[in-house]
């Protein structure tokens, strides 16, 4: 089943590379969507595939990549339509 998650992540994210990283991982995982950073200091993405590639995925950004430290990920369903390819970071 395809799910569609909203999520902002808190905690050094901007500036080590959490973007470029998240790509890798959703592209690698078959996952589409988006990531961007935020004014406030978080990263923001939606993230839309397979429940179980999508879970993974929200599992591995708990972690973040060893130069990230994460404070808190919020987790909403997202109900909008989002129909473009591939997982593109934003700015």
């Amino acid at each position: 089943m395809i799910i569609k998650k909203h999520l902002v992540i808190s905690g050094k994210v901007q500036g080590v590379g959490f973007r470029y990283w998240m790509q890798n991982l959703a592209i690698n995982n078959n996952i589409s969507g988006w990531v961007k950073n935020k004014l406030s200091g978080d990263v923001e993405a939606l993230i839309i595939g397979q429940e179980k590639e999508v879970q993974k995925l929200i599992k591995q950004c708990k972690i973040g990549p060893s130069s990230a430290t994460i404070q808190n990920i919020q987790i909403n369903d997202y109900d909008q339509d989002y129909s473009k390819e591939g997982f593109n970071i934003l700015q």
